[in-house]
């Protein structure tokens, strides 16, 4: 594959594998930077080397010196830019340890909100009166909190500052690292009776760009603009999906076009296409050139800004901006330089975007598009041109979803089947929707819009929507809970490779990629489904309020919980089922003794009594019972103490009080998470 010996193919690997190493084995600031240096400094001794007297041997060590720079440059960019490790940031004081702190933040971006709180990243530059730094997430309780906050604003917040917390039940997803991966390390739960509101605001661009899109909303609105339309426009060209309806965001992804709501290539290209229309007036003078460049990239970023700088629209603009440049410079722009480029950039200035999924995906799609959509395009020429139209988004539809699907069913472990005819039926409807919407939204941020303009694009916009609706009613076509792990997507990557590299070179050297590619896939699969069928555990979840445990014999799971109705509909037991392939035979009701292996677990409940010589291994504590503790331990002398999330927390401090008197070891569900015994 000739785009894999490319120079900044190779350099652009190796940096990006500099972050996956700092990811890992997390080193201090001083040692990367000393790593960087001794690199830099043997990289400059052998290139005057290798400068003077050119040798096989010579040009090899600066290849490879080259390699361990850009590896180097990777993981000191990381370790500079994890704002933890700064010595004023909040995570290195003993704020979480504190029953309450007072911060002073500045709101940065409005989340979308959860159905009991209002969520805003917020800036934290003041911490019990001291300089502070760090990014957090405010969590305003919507039936507490009337104030109307806007981006910009200063608060003054007396709360407690929580730490993250890791997942409380097995394969569940992992919230405290996507927090992490936008560089917020705790967050806080408060109401206006905790904050107050200063009256200077903090006018940057983050505030100016949510004047601009809070402007266009508003009078959106007050043309009469429907709600429900009006989240799909805040998506589809704000690039903020906040206010979208959940039902409609559904109907996206089982229709396989998700995508349409996050702004990217697509929705930046139609910008540039935009731009260069208006820009043909003007002469093509070499000072004319400069203005039109200077014009398209300013532009641009100024698009990023409006569109919360979400890292699918910033790798897109990167990308573009370089386009843009090659236009100017009258050179054929080499699309894979430019796509590296992009890549070296953003992750140099911003190395957590790697791990951001839509990051992942958007590369990913953008990747495939580049590489085979021409190979497919020339499997075939269609005489008529909307047969060539229809071939053309076929083919570029497709290379997107090859390039996407590993990670769609590694991280979301479903697939949408009618992915090709959404596309298909949306995309002509797109091309309108966006040119239209570009001009209604620059219209509606100076003044409200005349009712006819506004219902164009309302009507269009609810044919978009029910395009999309009746594809994603086809439940039979869409594939959910999909059991895929790591390797399972590592393994079907090289499948996806070798076959891109056996349709363009069809030879033997190919033809034997691609079948062990195949053949490891094969690997990955059995595996998997051998350690499954091997594995028997006893798990104790945690679950709100309810007792509930899992008894896992290889891939068949037995239930027990006092509410059966509720299991069918637990996420987190859908979640370990997924992960594991595992599937329920059999729901019961929780036991007040349960066997597993060489363990004998008593289920102490409000309704247990003392009986002396059950002598149990384990004790488990549900439904916060009325009991002597102190008793039913020194008689039981248990390897442990277990309490699950249904007791009290008055009854779980007076356990952990007694089991530390006794030394017994105790493991309290609702704080600690799960318990597995094996």
């Amino acid at each position: 594959m000739k785009v894999l010996q490319y120079p900044l193919t190779q350099l652009t690997l190796f940096f990006v594998i500099g972050i996956i190493f700092n990811r890992y084995f997390n080193f201090e600031l001083n040692t990367g930077l000393y790593f960087l240096v001794v690199s830099f400094l043997l990289f400059v001794a052998v290139f005057l080397i290798n400068y003077r007297r050119k040798n096989a041997i010579s040009i090899r060590i600066f290849t490879l010196l080259t390699f361990v720079l850009s590896f180097a440059v990777g993981h000191f960019s990381a370790v500079l830019h994890q704002h933890a490790n700064k010595e004023n940031h909040y995570s290195q004081s003993n704020a979480f340890g504190a029953e309450s702190v007072y911060m002073k933040v500045i709101l940065v971006e409005r989340w979308k909100p959860t159905e009991k709180n209002n969520r805003f990243a917020a800036e934290l530059y003041s911490l019990n009166g001291g300089t502070s730094s760090g990014k957090i997430l405010l969590n305003f309780r919507k039936d507490k909190t009337a104030a109307d906050l806007k981006i910009g604003t200063k608060l003054g917040i007396h709360s407690k500052l929580l730490p993250l917390q890791k997942p409380l039940n097995p394969d569940q997803f992992d919230y405290g690292s996507f927090l992490k991966n936008k560089s917020i390390y705790g967050q806080v739960f408060t109401d206006d009776s905790s904050i107050s509101i200063f009256n200077s605001k903090e006018k940057n661009l983050y505030y100016y760009s949510a004047i601009f899109r809070n402007n266009v909303i508003e009078n959106l609105k007050n043309s009469g603009f429907s709600q429900k339309e009006l989240g799909v426009v805040h998506a589809l060209i704000l690039g903020q999906r906040q206010d979208l309806d959940p039902t409609v965001l559904q109907n996206y992804q089982y229709a396989g076009a998700i995508h349409i709501l996050s702004v990217s290539g697509l929705h930046v290209g139609f910008v540039v296409l935009f731009l260069r229309f208006f820009l043909n007036f003007l002469p093509n003078s070499n000072r004319f050139r400069v203005f039109k460049v200077l014009a398209i990239i300013l532009t641009l970023w100024s698009f990023a800004l409006v569109a919360g700088f979400t890292p699918s629209v910033v790798r897109s603009v990167t990308m573009f901006s370089f386009v843009a440049i090659g236009m100017y410079m009258r050179r054929k722009t080499y699309v894979f330089y430019t796509f590296y480029c992009s890549i070296f950039l953003i992750l140099l200035f911003e190395p957590s975007f790697l791990f951001d999924v839509g990051f992942q995906l958007s590369y990913m799609a953008l990747f495939f598009i580049l590489w085979l959509q021409p190979v497919f395009e020339d499997l075939w020429k269609p005489k008529y041109k909307i047969t060539n139209h229809l071939w053309t988004v076929f083919t570029i539809t497709f290379a997107a979803q090859l390039g996407t699907m590993p990670l769609s069913l590694y991280y979301f472990h479903q697939f949408p089947g009618l992915f090709f005819i959404t596309n298909l039926l949306i995309m002509f409807l797109i091309t309108i929707i966006m040119g239209v919407g570009l001009i209604v939204v620059l219209t509606a941020f100076w003044t409200e819009l005349p009712t006819m303009v506004v219902k164009i694009l309302e009507y269009l916009i609810r044919f978009l929507n029910y395009i999309v609706e009746t594809v994603a009613s086809f439940e039979d076509f869409i594939f959910k809970d999909i059991t895929f792990d790591f390797w399972m997507m590592i393994s079907l990557y090289l499948v996806v490779f070798g076959l891109g590299w056996f349709i363009i070179n069809r030879n033997f050297r190919t033809s034997a990629l691609l079948l062990t590619s195949v053949l490891l896939f094969q690997i990955s699969f059995f595996a998997f489904d051998f350690k499954s069928k091997n594995k028997n555990e006893l798990l104790v979840f945690q679950s709100r309020n309810s007792s509930l445990l899992l008894e896992r014999v290889g891939n068949e799971v037995i239930v027990f919980s006092n509410d059966s109705v509720a299991v069918g509909k637990d996420r987190n037991i859908q979640s370990f089922n997924v992960a594991n392939g595992t599937s329920i035979v059999k729901v019961k009701k929780i036991p007040d003794l349960l066997y597993y292996g060489k363990h004998k677990v008593l289920i102490l409940d409000s309704t247990s009594v003392f009986v002396p010589e059950l002598k149990p291994s384990i004790l488990l504590i549900t439904q916060s019972p009325t009991v002597n503790f102190e008793r039913f331990l020194q008689s039981y002398q248990p390897e442990i103490v277990i309490a699950d999330a249904s007791n009290y927390k008055s009854v779980i401090e007076r356990l952990r009080k007694t089991c530390s008197k006794e030394k017994i070891p105790f493991h309290a569900v609702a704080e600690k998470g799960f318990y597995r015994i094996d």
